[in-house]
């Protein structure tokens, strides 16, 4: 029952993530330029490599969420388990300051967790960890948004 109580904070979390990412779009590094093969709506603009990775972020993330709603492990493992191969490669890697470092080593440590729960069974540690997830996401946003600030000033 722990789990049900939990589904609607959860995806309530979630859907505001989603809402903030639509919201205030990162821009991208300098480094990377917009994928030209991208074919693009009448009107809007290309996506960049790292908005078309955090799609991707986002959509392993919905896996996850569709798991726990649904107590669907293999998917929950699935979407954990993409996310933490994702927190591994280059593009992820939009600043190399010490505090977001941290915040990838917490992702990647709270990912692993609910890819362990889920392998385990365990939906209301799936659905904690989740949480923890969600919140080292937000923080790092939250990171990079203020650390872009500074660097405009």
């Amino acid at each position: 029952m722990l789990t049900r109580k939990l589904l609607i904070p959860a995806g309530i979390v979630v859907c505001l993530v989603c809402v903030s990412l639509a919201q205030k779009p990162e821009p991208a590094p300098k480094a990377v330029a917009p994928d030209k093969t991208e074919k693009t709506v009448e009107g809007a603009k290309a996506k960049t490599p790292l908005e078309t990775f955090m799609r991707l972020k986002l959509d392993a993330s919905s896996k996850i969420l569709e798991g726990l709603c649904q107590e669907d492990a293999a998917l929950v493992k699935e979407g954990a388990d993409a996310l933490s191969a994702m927190s591994k490669v280059e593009i992820w890697n939009v600043m190399i300051d010490p505090d977001y470092r941290e915040h990838s080593r917490e992702f990647r440590d709270n990912a692993s967790q609910v890819s362990k729960a889920a392998q385990e069974g365990d939906f209301d540690k799936a659905t904690l960890r989740w949480f923890d997830v969600t919140m080292s996401c937000l923080e790092c946003h939250d990171h990079v948004r203020k650390e872009r600030k500074t660097e405009k000033k």
